[in-house]
């Protein structure tokens, strides 16, 4: 008996810990991210603003940064980018009437006549179906399916698929997320993306590492092309992030900080 009460202790008290992390809950998310872009002709930078509010606390899957698959609350989102070559303002709006929801979206107020509205219902908090008519000046309407879902492991590890497409099958997607909490603080988060269209279909994958609360590190391919990312994370509420994406017409490097509350 005297090997399993230590056993049990640690096992109690990782239960403690994943717990702990998963009691904090958040509302209002908030980043600026610097991007460059670096060619042998020239150099391109983007400046990101958002801001990204729910009505309702957002839970965390037990890492700082992850807070479930679907988004099943009324919420808000505003974002401002500027480039070296324009600037936009957009607008992004959901809300939920029972298991019932609507969106719409601007992706540039200055352009109004581009725009996207949709509907869609939840069933049983884990799959979350919709379509969107998407209206752009001077090109037909496009209507786009989307259908989410998400498996939950246990508490904390989950599974999520995505499918989406446009009406005539041109432009789809596919994707995957699989969030693990491997032992202690250490979690594993692994993306996997499928685009096709008619040009240029490709794969995208991330796999994230947690080594603990504070320091999770990453490496992927997008377009058969190196892809890394390094997250530090101050406390519950503020972390910053670090991407290296190695472009076909140049090497891509971006940090971005987050404020959440």
């Amino acid at each position: 008996m005297r090997y399993f009460l230590p056993i049990s202790l640690l096992a109690l008290s990782c239960s403690a810990t994943v717990n702990a992390q998963q009691s904090e809950t958040r509302q209002w998310f908030n980043s600026i991210q610097y991007t460059t872009l670096e060619n042998t002709g020239y150099d391109y930078d983007t400046i990101d603003l958002s801001s990204h509010y729910y009505f309702a606390p957002q839970q965390n899957s037990g890492v700082w940064d992850d807070y479930g698959y679907l988004d099943t609350d009324s919420n808000i989102k505003l974002d401002y980018s500027n480039n070296d070559l324009a600037n936009s303002f957009g607008v992004f709006g959901e809300g939920f009437y029972g298991n019932w929801f609507a969106n719409l979206e601007f992706s540039d107020l200055s352009e109004t006549d581009d725009y996207s509205v949709g509907v869609g219902y939840l069933f049983a908090d884990d799959l979350k179906v919709s379509v969107q008519m998407q209206e752009f000046e001077n090109i037909d309407t496009i209507y786009r399916f989307t259908a989410q879902y998400n498996y939950q492991l246990n508490d904390s590890d989950y599974l999520g698929l995505t499918a989406n497409t446009d009406d005539e099958l041109e432009i789809w997607s596919l994707s995957t997320r699989y969030f693990a909490h491997l032992n202690a603080d250490s979690y594993l988060a692994v993306d996997v993306a499928y685009h096709y269209n008619n040009f240029n279909p490709y794969i995208t994958s991330l796999a994230n590492y947690y080594f603990n609360r504070h320091v999770a590190v990453g490496a992927g391919v997008a377009d058969s092309k190196l892809l890394l990312e390094a997250k530090y994370f101050i406390d519950s509420q503020y972390y910053f992030t670090a991407n290296f994406f190695d472009r076909a017409d140049g090497e891509v490097y971006s940090i971005k900080f987050v404020a959440q509350f």
